[in-house]
């Protein structure tokens, strides 16, 4: 009777546990060798409108990244409904309006990048066993990590040939992983969407940040995201990439962390 029991017991715990299991999405996870690289090399941007932009980038520093993971492609549709069902969530309505301000009534389509608040990303990526990645380890994979062969893009100087923008794009955003993945074989961190990362937007604070594995300031004025969109432009008058563009891994853009727009998802990392 007394190993039927433990028989039945184990049953249980091994159905329970291939429930749970089932319960997850599957992340496609690159992982990053760690190194010490220089973060926010770029710190002046020239616009397509000839304009200087000075404090849009991440600090400039030298700092030391811990070996980590990061997923392929930013988080899916697909994936998100995953994670509402499994976790009783109401899958949040789609945008309405695209960046130019013309109704478009979105629908989910389940290839394209999840149009994600930063809240439900960082509760996703907590779902799906990982967290956001720093701004720091989201700049160190974007440039190629260790393998990086020194493009001012993420895989390339011409931002068309591994990003959705303004030049290619046809107004919106697209499904994952179509471009050219960059040196670490990592898609869509240029353009596409521009993505959360876990770190607060804070510049006045940057400084007092630890130089190993910065996570950002204890607080600030909405979080960061990175990478930008489709919605800009890449190419100067002459038709030629802009040498320093504002789809450049160095660049951060601040927002509230309640926005949903068709500009905004996210991928996830963990830990080694």
């Amino acid at each position: 009777m007394i190993k039927k029991l433990k028989f039945i017991l184990i049953g249980f715990f091994v159905f329970i546990s291939c429930k749970q299991k089932q319960e997850t999405t599957e992340i496609d996870w690159v992982f990053v060798k760690g190194g010490t690289f220089e973060q926010g090399k770029n710190q002046i941007l020239i616009s397509p409108k000839g304009d200087s932009i000075k404090g849009f980038t991440s600090p400039h520093r030298f700092i030391e990244i811990s070996d980590f993971y990061i997923s392929k492609y930013e988080i899916t549709v697909e994936q998100f409904k995953e994670f509402s069902k499994s976790t009783g969530k109401k899958m949040p309505e789609p945008p309405i309006e695209n960046a130019y301000g013309k109704k478009v009534y979105y629908k989910w389509e389940s290839e394209k990048p999840m149009l994600a608040t930063w809240d439900e990303a960082n509760e996703f990526a907590k779902w799906a066993g990982g967290r956001l990645p720093t701004e720091a380890e989201w700049e160190y994979a974007a440039k190629g990590g260790q393998k990086s062969k020194g493009f001012k893009y993420s895989g390339s100087n011409n931002p068309i040939e591994i990003g959705w923008v303004r030049e290619n794009s046809d107004s919106t955003f697209h499904k994952v992983g179509l471009l050219k993945p960059n040196e670490l074989g990592i898609y869509d961190m240029t353009g596409n969407v521009g993505e959360w990362v876990f770190d607060w937007y804070n510049p006045e604070k940057d400084s007092l940040v630890s130089k190993v594995n910065p996570r950002g300031p204890p607080d600030g004025n909405g979080k960061i995201s990175k990478g930008v969109s489709w919605f800009y432009d890449t190419q100067g008058a002459d038709g030629k990439p802009l040498e320093y563009g504002i789809h450049m891994p160095e660049v951060r853009y601040q927002s509230p962390i309640n926005t949903r727009n068709d500009g905004f998802g996210f991928r996830i990392a963990k830990d080694k």
